[in-house]
């Protein structure tokens, strides 16, 4: 069973929250980024990018920039932008849409728990990105973004989240549309509720960041060979199944592989029944249905019975298109490292791959049935990967709401 481990969390002074938190840096445009920490000194992105907000060029992430992002986050805390909590404890985060409420827990997890099967991932990571991430983390030192965890939900820890959320909340702001809130939970007798409470779960699952916690495993296994310290932890967010969406990720072709479209429509007939949709926009609507957006017509494709398989992985809306599509017809064999294909999430809808394809940014879109939790749950715990850009998680979460100073020296 996972331990959930209180921690000194770093947050923003009272009064900052808003100045200090952003989008994870990647969701910028080097425009948008540069405009941030010029405007606002305080703003998180001023600790990846210090750089800009002297005017400078953006910077490589080198070891000296680094190192430059670690003064920075430090600098931070002598000015009074950042605190860190004097006191261990949880942090729970709830985020509100119009449509959704999430609400989890921010909490820190031991990096045997990646080893031993307490917690499970459904996605494989790249070596290269992983210790490029932990040569990221060995530098600037900080969990800025909680790895995304799920497990299925549970009465009893729902019912304490719900009385721990009657309490004074320390931050209560919107931004981007979204209303964000977050308590602290310090008192020994709550923190001792939450580590006992999930005391009663056999694992977590990793919804968002198997990078992220990969590399956090890779540097806590390197560092302990030396000397135990902070980083043998690293932070997570903790939802339990029913405070997430899990929608599907999407598929751009770029080009036909010079197929004309009766040729493909032939060639989809040997595995699919390929029925035209008389509709502007359409999505899948049951499992093994594939939607199809062709030279400005939706097609639906229904997997043929007697072409079905009983191996959970062939099951998967994602693996039947790359084994009976993708490779077959269009000769795409690495969703990887391919660049004929791309990828969107379910969240924006139908439309979305349409405007893809009318403009002619693509040549052909292909819209999958949303992975169930009952598949998500049942590929990690048998240990199958699912292929890259299958599942897309919300909420998407902020960064420099809470932190964790790994300590390193």
């Amino acid at each position: 069973m996972p331990k959930l481990i209180p921690f000194n969390g770093i947050v923003p002074k009272i009064g900052k929250v808003e100045k200090v938190v952003s989008k994870p840096y990647d969701k910028y445009s080097l425009k948008e980024v540069t405009e941030i920490v010029v405007s606002n000194e305080e703003s998180f992105l001023n600790i990846i990018q210090p750089e800009l907000g002297k005017g400078k060029k953006n910077t490589p992430f080198t070891k000296e920039n680094l190192k430059k992002s670690r003064d920075k986050f430090e600098s931070f805390l002598v000015t009074g932008t950042l605190e860190k909590k004097l006191k261990k404890g949880f942090y729970i985060y709830r985020q509100i849409k119009p449509d959704f409420t999430y609400t989890g827990i921010i909490a820190n997890i031991s990096a045997d728990d990646y080893r031993n099967g307490n917690i499970k991932i459904h996605e494989q990571t790249l070596a290269p990105k992983e210790e490029k991430l932990k040569e990221y983390l060995k530098t600037v030192g900080i969990n800025a973004e909680p790895v995304m965890f799920t497990y299925p939900h549970q009465a009893h820890i729902d019912n304490l989240v719900n009385r721990l959320v009657g309490n004074e909340m320390y931050a209560d702001f919107e931004k981007d549309g979204k209303r964000h809130q977050l308590w602290l939970v310090e008192q020994d007798e709550d923190i001792s509720a939450i580590i006992a409470s999930f005391e009663k779960i056999e694992r977590v699952y990793v919804a968002d960041g198997h990078h992220r916690s990969a590399s956090s495993v890779l540097l806590a296994e390197e560092l302990n060979a030396i000397e135990k310290g902070p980083w043998s932890d690293f932070m997570g967010i903790f939802f339990p199944d029913h405070n997430l969406q899990l929608f599907e990720f999407n598929r751009l072709i770029k080009d036909t592989n010079n197929l004309s479209v009766e040729q493909i429509i032939t060639a989809l007939g040997e595995d699919f029944l390929v029925e035209q949709i008389s509709k502007n926009t359409y999505k899948p609507l049951i499992l093994h249905e594939i939607s199809m957006y062709l030279a400005g017509k939706w097609y639906s494709l229904k997997l043929k019975h007697d072409r079905k398989n009983d191996q959970l992985t062939d099951k998967l809306d994602a693996n039947i298109l790359s084994k009976n599509i993708l490779s077959p017809i269009f000769g795409i064999h690495d969703l990887r490292n391919d660049a004929r294909i791309d990828f969107v999430s379910g969240l924006f809808g139908p439309e979305a791959l349409k405007d893809k394809v009318d403009s002619k940014q693509a040549a052909i879109a292909f819209g999958l049935f949303p992975v169930s939790f009952e598949q998500f749950f049942a590929f990690s715990d048998q240990g199958k990967m699912m292929p890259p850009k299958t599942t897309w998680f919300e909420p998407k979460l902020l960064n420099g709401l809470v932190m964790y100073d790994l300590e390193i020296k």
